[in-house]
């Protein structure tokens, strides 16, 4: 009795083994595909972050040019010198 489950033991190992591995790597693919998938959300959500931040800043920077090549500005700074 006992040596045929030593037997029984011996033929289904390598087939169980197998077969784990094969979930183990399925696993691992699935969890890697849905990695991916996050990451590349996260990516275009910091992209557009960033967008919209540097149209800010060019409109701050386009305001401040418009301030420094002012008639008004080189006045200022002409009476400031007085």
């Amino acid at each position: 009795m006992f040596e045929l489950f030593m037997v029984i033991i011996v033929f289904s190992s390598p087939v169980l083994l197998l077969a784990s591995l094969k979930r183990y790597f399925s696993y691992k693919t699935s969890k890697v595909e849905t990695q991916a998938k996050l990451q590349s959300a996260i990516d275009a959500s910091k992209i557009v972050a960033l967008e919209k931040q540097t149209k800010v800043l060019n409109e701050r920077l386009a305001v401040l040019e418009e301030i420094v090549t002012s008639r008004s500005f080189e006045l200022s700074s002409q009476i400031a010198q007085l």
